[in-house]
């Protein structure tokens, strides 16, 4: 994990920062302002305050992972963490516990569910009863424990994979979005390159084993081809057709993640 990717997960653990290095990053990205490595719940906060879209159209049953390998499981439980965020967003509390359920099945399977069972009861009473403050606080408090879990069992570079799965499906939300709803305030969530480039560091130093393998290959092109879209901005904002490129590079990755596949 890159140097400044472990300060990113340091401060989403401790709770010190809301939006990563967003600072740091927008300096070294003047083309680019909005760009900077958000959390689930900072993204829809900043879709909320652009307009109310129809959550329930985003909203979509979990998939299972198509390989059984450690570094797609992570993965899979980012693209679930940010799912539970838009099943709240649409006040689907059915979705949440669905969506909970499957992320539980998942740190099963990478022996961090006790990293998340004792919330599962608070989950699903705030669902019942429609709290969705407190629901957004559990989820954010749920993905915590589950990246102390990966540091507890040395399994730290997971971290680099979970992020990567829930960065990716909140661009591919942002791209839906923006191509229903095609607005420059929209098209300007999806301008994050320098988010790209702080997962792209952090897998560039994983252990040569994970970092050469298929999989991991297959996640760097799509970012590397997602940033590539981002930087065809025109006045901080996207043409129509750099959002179609980017709606298509993450349908392409996530279709691929739940395909079934070799281990990586």
């Amino acid at each position: 994990m890159s140097a400044r990717l472990f300060i990113l997960v340091v401060l989403l653990l401790t709770g010190k920062a809301s939006s990563g290095l967003a600072e740091e990053s927008s300096a070294k990205t003047p083309l680019a302002p909005t760009s900077e490595f958000k959390s689930a719940g900072d993204f829809f906060d900043a879709i909320d305050k652009q307009c109310q879209p129809n959550w329930s159209q985003i909203v979509q049953p979990p998939a299972a992972p198509g390989s059984p390998a450690r570094e797609a499981l992570s993965l899979q439980l980012g693209v679930l963490v940010t799912d539970a965020f838009a099943a709240i967003q649409a006040n689907n509390g059915q979705g949440v516990k669905n969506t909970t359920h499957e992320i539980t099945a998942l740190t099963k399977k990478l022996n961090l569910d006790q990293s998340i069972l004792a919330r599962n009861k608070s989950i699903s009473d705030f669902a019942d009863k429609g709290s969705w403050n407190e629901l957004q606080l559990e989820i954010n408090a749920a993905q915590k424990d589950i990246m102390q879990g990966m540091q507890r069992q040395n399994d730290r570079d997971l971290i680099v994979f979970l992020l990567a799965g829930s960065w990716m499906r909140q661009i591919d939300i942002a791209a839906a979005l923006a191509t229903a709803n095609p607005k420059p305030e929209w098209a300007a969530l999806l301008v994050q390159p320098s988010a790209a480039d702080e997962l792209l560091a952090g897998f560039d130093i994983l252990p040569e084993p994970i970092r050469k393998g298929k999989f991991t290959l297959m996640l760097v092109q799509g970012i590397l081809a997602a940033r590539d879209t981002m930087l065809k901005t025109s006045g901080g904002t996207l043409p129509d057709s750099a959002i179609k490129e980017l709606a298509s590079t993450m349908a392409d990755i996530l279709n691929h993640i739940n395909a079934p596949t070799h281990r990586p």
